[in-house]
């Protein structure tokens, strides 16, 4: 077990050997809950997400290589 000093702004650092162990990498956002009248972090998994427009969906079905049959076979599996 570990104490740590709460700063002036709430503020903790968690030592590097348990952000380690959880896989908490700087930057990376982390969930916080009161459980049992303690304190619980979470590491949280980021998906980021890119947003096309119209016209590069449709250069990128241009350029699809799948061939008519697995391309459909994929969007069910897909539930498309």
């Amino acid at each position: 077990m570990e104490t740590l000093i709460v700063g002036e702004r709430g503020q903790i650092t968690i030592p590097k050997e348990i952000r380690r162990q959880l896989g908490i990498e700087p930057k990376q956002p982390v969930q916080v809950e009161v459980r049992d009248n303690m304190l619980c972090i979470h590491p949280v998994l980021a998906v980021s997400l890119r947003v096309f427009s119209d016209t590069q969906i449709n250069d990128m079905v241009q350029e699809d290589t799948l061939d008519y049959g697995e391309r459909e076979r994929i969007l069910k599996k897909w539930n498309h």
